[in-house]
């Protein structure tokens, strides 16, 4: 009893010791991880994969906007996305990158029912949901998500995407307007999803640079949550 009193008391202390480097460590660069939730379904950090429905699962934002530029489809987006996106292709078109477009933005838990079932049906159910989530389980129900292309450039939401001009420029700089690479090369195991290097989700820009600056390119990795590669 004394010995395994002791090894809760010691397992109780490490703890403690961890969570008091992790508060050192954000208050050392700036960091923190607390000021938004990972699981209400409103929030710019909500994790939403094959583990993590949103909840409520029908959940519909309440600040959708249409982008007035780069928006050939007059797509929706959230506002903080949205304005986001509008300054990161205004900056692609000036950096020589192309025009980016929005081939697929906020979608509805109805017209996810639709795409995951046509990708179904088209690929069969492993393949086709490596591709599409069920509906509830997609980004996309968030409004934080675009996928994005440079029509002149082709490879409209296809892997070949990623040696274009605007893929390239979207890998080395769309962290510095809050964006991520939501599925990236290699991510499957973790994430269930092929590499989709035109698969954009805001985050804000403090996660985006935090990210970048720690290597960690995958938002399970980060938070340190669990794989997910299927539901």
């Amino acid at each position: 009893m004394v010995k395994k009193s002791f090894a809760a008391f010691a397992a109780s202390i490490a703890l403690a010791s961890i969570l008091s480097a992790r508060v050192q460590a954000t208050a050392a660069d700036g960091f923190d991880e607390t000021q938004h939730s990972l699981v209400t379904a409103n929030s710019l950090w909500v994790i939403v994969n094959k583990s993590h429905p949103l909840n409520p699962i029908r959940y519909a934002p309440a600040n959708l906007v249409t982008p007035k530029q780069f928006n050939n489809g007059k797509l929706q987006l959230a506002k903080p996305a949205a304005d986001a996106y509008v300054t990161m292709a205004t900056a692609s078109k000036a950096a020589g990158a192309g025009t980016l477009s929005i081939a697929s933005g906020y979608r509805s838990y109805a017209l996810q029912v639709t795409v995951h079932a046509q990708d179904v049906k088209k690929f069969g159910l492993v393949a086709g949901e490596r591709l599409a989530a069920r509906p509830g389980f997609s980004e996309h129900q968030t409004g934080l998500a675009a996928d994005v292309w440079a029509p002149a450039q082709g490879c409209r939401i296809r892997v070949c995407f990623s040696g274009t001009k605007a893929g390239k420029w979207l890998k080395a700089n769309a962290w510095q307007y809050g964006f991520v690479i939501r599925y990236p090369d290699g991510s499957y195991p973790t994430t269930g999803y092929q590499f989709e290097p035109w698969h954009l989700r805001f985050v804000g820009v403090e996660l985006s640079t935090q990210m970048h600056s720690t290597g960690v390119t995958i938002l399970e990795k980060f938070w340190n949550y669990p794989n997910s590669p299927n539901y």
